[in-house]
C-alpha cells in the first residue's frame, strides 16, 4: 500500500475526513451559496500553496534523478492550473471543474507516491498536509455538489426548522468524534463505520431539504 493510501486508512485520517465532511455539511446549512463558494476557494487555494512547496521541495533535491523531476513537475502543473480556475457558479461547470480537479489530484498522488524522495517526504510531513487538505477540499466539493444538484427541485427557502435540526444533529456529531478520537484501535473500525453511518443518515436529510 502506497503512504498516502496508508495515510487514508488510519484511523485518525478518516476520523478527520468525518469532521471535514461534517464541517462542509454546516457550512451549506448556515452560509449563502456565495460564502459557500468562497469557502471551496479557501481550501483549493490552500492545496495550491502546498503544492508551491512540494514544488519548490522537487528543484531542490538531490535525491530524485531528473527524468522523476520532470515527470512530478508535469502533474504538479496540470494540478495547479486545474485548482488556480475561477469560482464555478453554474452547475455544469461546477461539475466540470470538480471532476477535472480531483482526476489531476489522483494522478499527481499516483506519481508523487512513486518518485518523490527527500527528507520532507521520507518524514511524511507532506503526506500529512496532502492528505489533509485533499480531504478538506473533497468534503467541500461534495457539499456543494449537493447543492448544486438540488436547488431547481427547490427554489423556496429551507424550512428553518428542519436546518435547525440537522445543525443540531451536526454539533451532536461533531461533540462525539471529538469524544471518541482516543478511542482504542481494536474498537476503531466499529467506531468509524457508526460515525460514518450516523453522518450519511445527516446528508440524506440535507439532501431532502431541496427536495
Amino acid at each position: 500500500m502506497s503512504r498516502i493510501k496508508e495515510l487514508r486508512a488510519s484511523f485518525d485520517k478518516k476520523l478527520d475526513a468525518l469532521e471535514h465532511q461534517a464541517l462542509a455539511l454546516e457550512a451549506q446549512l448556515t452560509q449563502t451559496k456565495d460564502q459557500a463558494m468562497q469557502r471551496l476557494e479557501q481550501r483549493k487555494q490552500q492545496l495550491r500553496d502546498l503544492l508551491k512547496q512540494v514544488q519548490a521541495d522537487v528543484q531542490t533535491s538531490k535525491e530524485m534523478a531528473e527524468q522523476a523531476k520532470t515527470e512530478v513537475q508535469g502533474r504538479l502543473d496540470h494540478l495547479q492550473v486545474q485548482l488556480a480556475l475561477g469560482k464555478a457558479d453554474a452547475r455544469d461547470t461546477f461539475e466540470e471543474q470538480r471532476t477535472k480537479i480531483l482526476k489531476a489530484l489522483n494522478e499527481f498522488e499516483s506519481v508523487a507516491d512513486q518518485k518523490l524522495k527527500g527528507a520532507g517526504f521520507e518524514s511524511g510531513r507532506i503526506w500529512e498536509d496532502l492528505v489533509g487538505r485533499t480531504s478538506s477540499l473533497e468534503a467541500e466539493f461534495e457539499a456543494l455538489k449537493g447543492r448544486f444538484e438540488h436547488e431547481k427541485a427547490k427554489q423556496q427557502g429551507m424550512l428553518e426548522s428542519k436546518k435547525q435540526e440537522l445543525l443540531t444533529e451536526l454539533v451532536l456529531f461533531k461533540d462525539q468524534l471529538k469524544a471518541k478520537r482516543g478511542v482504542v484501535q481494536a474498537k476503531a473500525d466499529v467506531f468509524e463505520t457508526d460515525m460514518r453511518q450516523g453522518l450519511d443518515q445527516i446528508k440524506a436529510g440535507f439532501r431532502r431539504l431541496f427536495e
